[in-house]
Order: C-alpha cells, then sequence, then structure tokens
C-alpha cells in the first residue's frame, strides 16, 4: 500500500477513497459535459458504443477488485489467525515456567508478562507513534537468554528446558510471520493498474450523453461503490499500518489470566 494511506484513520481512509472518487467523478461529469457533447456526441450518438466498451471493461475491472479483495481479506485473516496462535504460545509459555525453580520461574513470567505488553503494544501502538508492528522485541531476548543460561539439576528441570526452548522458538516463528506480514501487502504495480482503471472506468462514465441529473445519480453510484471497494482492499493491506488493524484481544485475554491471583 502506498505509504501516504498507511497512517489514515478508517474513517480517513473511507472519506478519501469514497468521497474523492465521488467528487472527481461529478467534476469531470460538469467539466466535460459540454466537450463530450460536441467532439462525440455532436454528429452520431456514441452512446451504443461506450456503454458496450462500459461493460466489457467494467467486467475485467470487477474480477481484478474482485481478486484482489480476497487476496486482502485472506492476508488479513491470516495475521489475526497468528495473533491468536501467538497469544496460546505466551499463555503455554507461561504455564512451562511453573516448572522451574524460584525465583527464576517468577523472573521468566514476569519477562514473558513484559513481551505480552509489548506484543499487544505492537498491534495498537499509540496514537502519536508510526507504527511499526512487531520490530526488534528486547523481552524476548530476555527470555531467551535467562532460558539459556539456567543449569539444570533435575531430570524435570531439563525437560521443562528442552520444551520452553520449543515453545520460544514457535513464538520467535510467529513474530518472524508478523513482521513479514507488517512489511508485505499488495505489491505498488497492481496499485497503480488498479488506479488506471478505476481513472479509465470514471472517464467512460463521464463521457456518457444523458440527462444532468440522471448522469449525476449514475455516475456518483459507480463512484461511491469503487471507491468504497478500494478503500476496502487498502483497509486490509497492511494489518498493523492504519485502516483496519487486527485484534489484539486474544493476547490481551492471556494478559488477565497474568494478573489473576493463583
Amino acid at each position: 500500500m502506498p505509504q501516504i494511506f498507511k497512517h489514515l484513520s478508517v474513517m480517513q481512509m473511507a472519506l478519501l477513497f469514497c468521497l474523492g472518487s465521488l467528487a472527481g467523478t461529478w467534476l469531470g461529469v460538469f467539466l466535460c459535459r459540454r466537450l463530450a457533447h460536441e467532439r462525440i456526441h455532436g454528429r452520431r450518438n456514441a452512446n451504443e458504443m461506450i456503454g458496450l466498451t462500459l461493460a466489457s471493461f467494467s467486467t475485467l475491472y470487477g474480477i481484478l477488485l474482485g481478486l484482489l479483495a480476497v487476496e486482502a481479506y485472506q492476508d488479513f485473516s491470516a495475521v489475526a489467525d497468528v495473533v491468536s496462535k501467538e497469544a496460546l504460545t505466551i499463555a503455554a509459555l507461561h504455564r512451562d515456567f511453573d516448572g522451574f525453580p524460584q525465583p527464576t520461574s517468577s523472573e521468566l513470567q514476569e519477562k514473558l508478562r513484559s513481551y505480552a505488553l509489548e506484543a499487544v503494544e505492537a498491534v495498537h501502538p499509540p496514537p502519536d507513534v508510526r507504527r511499526q508492528a512487531h520490530s526488534r522485541s528486547p523481552g524476548l531476548t530476555a527470555l531467551f537468554d535467562q532460558v539459556m543460561n539456567f543449569q539444570p539439576k533435575l531430570k524435570s528441570q531439563e525437560m521443562v528446558q528442552a520444551e520452553t526452548f520449543s515453545r520460544l522458538n514457535t513464538l520467535v516463528e510467529h513474530r518472524r510471520y508478523l513482521i513479514a506480514a507488517g512489511d508485505s501487502g499488495i505489491p505498488k504495480e497492481l496499485w497503480w493498474v488498479m488506479c488506471l482503471g478505476g481513472f479509465l472506468l470514471l472517464g467512460l462514465v463521464i463521457i456518457f450523453d444523458m440527462e444532468l441529473h440522471v448522469h449525476l445519480i449514475l455516475s456518483g453510484a459507480i463512484a461511491l461503490f469503487m471507491g468504497s471497494v478500494v478503500f476496502l482492499i487498502a483497509a486490509m493491506d497492511n494489518p498493523f499500518n492504519g485502516g483496519m488493524t487486527v485484534d489484539s484481544g486474544p493476547i490481551e485475554s492471556v494478559l488477565q489470566t497474568f494478573e489473576t491471583p493463583r
């Protein structure tokens, strides 16, 4: 997604795409109405040919928008699923840490709680902070260091340490996936094609020859719907920066269980 859209709220993005496409289309209708009537429809009514071209073009463009919307939704859902798995791994680690002797157990659980808070802040950072989800994690590094430096004295402690390493590695895998998801998205080339197609589609609508009020109603409906679909794609294109963000509820629920006295 273009950088200019990444730090907009959902409402700002909706207004930008929907009202922007509507205003641009109506402005084009008023500016090009007389020119289109004189140059295109002056000698012969070209509405039939424009209509056939518009029908074919809108079908192809609708397929493109549909595929991009499905891709954006699947990526968004996959990220939300990984966030849920991350929360489950954190909960399992909290239970595994009970197998370490004191004070190591309490120290590890406190560091895990700090990491969980860090993960929540990564998904929903403060509003004045530029969103850069799941960057380097001091909390995860501290967990690895303490588990690695622990010297087990019992066979059971060796088993707990091995299981802890396995879960920590799983947590790293989830984190790396989220880093990749935050940095990826729909390629800019596809965005250029989508924008070009939108301009061409609205251009064909603008040069139709019909009564002004009917022209405004029909062109406005097409512009609003196209703008809303593009808004939906843009909002889900990056699950951490602007637009629709993934829910940190699973991690927050795990944090509540940490704070409950046992």
